[in-house]
């Protein structure tokens, strides 16, 4: 996370708001695997309801800036959905409402889906200025959702669009973006060895400087939950992971969360917002906010969420207060997935002692100076790990 001279960091579940997600709901097609908030808008997207929603965005944006009295965002991130239907235009018109509040150095990230990525998108994106008040900012970041570069593994997924992950990756390095990261899935039904291996080698030759590789996790009630039973077995699921891992590792990518990988100095800052449990705000249908002891969710419905905030009202939300022994599992839960250390006073309310020892013994968590830390060992099994330490 940056830190501006003089100020200090803003610390787990403190009150203090650097961050910003906006959830874009639309999709021209829901893939069978996603179970996130989406609505599919088909090929030719209703405009009049994309600028509505641009409309509540900056509507929701003005209540909860003045609200939480939010001066400096360090990191921004339009997610979806897919954020690049809307095109250069909203997207632009999206930048511009948080532009006075963004840091010299802050990081902005636009997910595409590659059927998005036209000329007129890569040359809005490698010109798109990110400049805050104080200075000229950093370069746009865009994040390529591929989830294979194997169309036929792309289609067991339900991904209704076919083009190219690797065409458009190119389409928006040549265009001058400085910072790609790519999204991927192992575990897709019929992968194989093989189309494992083929997938990383493609990731290789292209080299983003950020990747999101995550093992496929059938949600219930989605399509593709319904055709199979699960995707790969335990051990096969486990071995493509380590070789996911051991390639990019190998290839100079910091392995620095469970499912993320990043070159040199091009970590995902906003993510580790999240797994750092620093405060952050959602705008948008079904996204969710953490300030202070309190979480809230805006409602999944976008016509309900966006008639409110034409009125001038709040949009309806689900709102929880997050007791002490929830902000501490939290707290460990996230540091685990990055092995980052706890200090032990944090979270002494809700930690086995015995059991941390019997984990420290087998090499998959570390005990130093009045801190606990997951391993790279550990890191494997991090959720594992995490329900063992627990008290119960």
């Amino acid at each position: 996370m940056s830190r501006t001279p003089g100020q200090a960091t803003a610390g787990p579940f403190d009150g203090l708001v650097h961050h910003v997600y906006v959830h874009v709901p639309f999709c021209r097609a829901k893939c069978d695997y996603c179970d996130f908030v989406s609505e599919p808008v088909g090929d030719a997207p209703d405009a009049a309801a994309l600028d509505h929603f641009v409309a509540a965005v900056a509507a929701e944006w003005e209540r909860e800036r003045a609200a939480h009295d939010v001066r400096r965002l360090h990191t921004l991130y339009l997610g979806g959905g897919t954020p690049s239907l809307l095109g250069p235009d909203r997207l632009e018109r999206l930048l511009e409402l948080f532009r006075p509040q963004l840091t010299p150095r802050a990081e902005v990230t636009v997910e595409a889906n590659p059927e998005d990525v036209d000329e007129a998108f890569a040359a809005w994106a490698a010109a798109a200025p990110v400049a805050g008040r104080a200075g000229a900012g950093r370069g746009l970041r865009v994040s390529l959702g591929a989830q294979s570069f194997a169309p036929a593994l792309r289609e067991a997924l339900g991904r209704r669009a076919q083009a190219d992950p690797a065409e458009a990756f190119v389409r928006l390095r040549s265009a001058g973006v400085a910072n790609l990261g790519v999204d991927l899935i192992h575990g897709i039904p019929g992968q194989t060895a093989r189309d494992l291996e083929a997938d990383i080698a493609t990731l290789l030759e292209l080299r983003p400087e950020h990747v999101s590789w995550y093992e496929l996790s059938l949600a219930a009630g989605t399509p593709l939950a319904k055709r199979i039973e699960h995707a790969l077995d335990e051990d096969t699921g486990a071995a493509f992971y380590r070789r996911v891992v051991r390639a990019l590792t190998h290839a100079g990518y910091d392995w620095y969360e469970v499912s993320n990988f990043a070159l040199p100095g091009r970590k995902a800052r906003h993510n580790l917002a999240y797994w750092r449990a620093r405060p952050y705000l959602g705008l948008g249908p079904g996204a969710v906010s953490t300030v202070g002891a309190q979480r809230w969710t805006d409602v999944a419905d976008a016509a309900a969420w966006g008639s409110a905030l034409h009125a001038g009202a709040s949009p309806p939300r689900e709102v929880e207060d997050l007791g002490a022994a929830t902000r501490a599992r939290e707290r460990l839960l996230l540091a685990a997935r990055c092995g980052d250390r706890v200090p032990l006073v944090e979270i002494a309310a809700v930690l086995d002692r015995d059991a941390a020892l019997s984990l420290v013994a087998a090499g998959l968590v570390s005990l130093h100076s009045g801190t606990i830390r997951v391993t790279r060992k550990g890191r494997y099994v991090a959720g594992a790990v995490c329900v063992r330490l627990f008290r119960a």
